[in-house]
């Protein structure tokens, strides 16, 4: 009985993974997909439109690890209490995928899971993110993004880079280089919610205040 059991148990345990792998080739392939169409815009385009992008160092680049984004819950922060940044965010909202070529982010790719391992592109270049991603620390970018999460925060308009329980971020003149303490940035940003709400959330709930 306990080797049927441990037989059910590895079974299970294979299946998510093959689940898993499944899932993250589709995900490639999707990718490569958006690159491919990315360079063929580019190559098309030549100098009648500036991208800010150029076609050879599109084609010579690989995708680095999905980047997983969440907005922040603008309710929770309002209530937040020490229970750590994760404990108000919202359900992953998209997967950005980092090109990235000598350490360098060439630029983004965002999908969408429209159903459970169907992914669609929403997003090929955003100047944001691959700004931001190369401003990371070295080590960060040497780990090729992996665990990284990128934080949006309704309101005030903030964006974190969460990596190794640490956070990155250009709010109020910060440096991206440089990790700030994560219940340190909380607070901060407690407070500025507060004041925020404070000021506009009674326009904000009569459909007054654009976002």
């Amino acid at each position: 009985m306990t080797n049927f059991k441990t037989y059910i148990s590895v079974l299970i345990l294979f299946s998510m993974f093959a689940g898993k792998a499944q899932e993250n080739d589709k995900l490639q392939a999707v990718v490569e997909k958006g690159k491919s169409d990315l360079i063929e815009v580019l190559s098309k385009a030549g100098e009648q439109f500036n991208f800010g992008l150029n076609a050879e160092e599109v084609r010579n680049s690989q995708a680095g690890a999905a980047i997983s984004f969440h907005e922040m819950n603008f309710e929770q922060l309002l209530n937040y209490d020490q229970k750590g940044i994760k404990a108000t965010l919202r359900p992953e909202h998209k997967k950005i995928i980092p090109l990235v070529t000598n350490n360098r982010v060439v630029t983004t790719i965002s999908t969408t899971e429209r159903e459970q391992g169907n992914y669609e592109i929403t997003d090929l270049i955003n100047h944001q993110y691959h700004n931001e991603l190369n401003e990371l620390s070295e080590e960060i970018k040497q780990n090729d993004f992996k665990d990284l999460t990128i934080v949006y925060v309704p309101n005030l308009h903030a964006t974190i880079y969460v990596a190794g329980g640490k956070s990155y971020t250009n709010y109020e003149n910060s440096s991206l280089k440089e990790a700030m303490d994560s219940e340190e940035l909380m607070q901060l940003l407690k407070k500025d919610a507060t004041e925020f709400q404070r000021k506009y959330g009674d326009q904000i709930k009569d459909g007054k205040l654009l976002n």
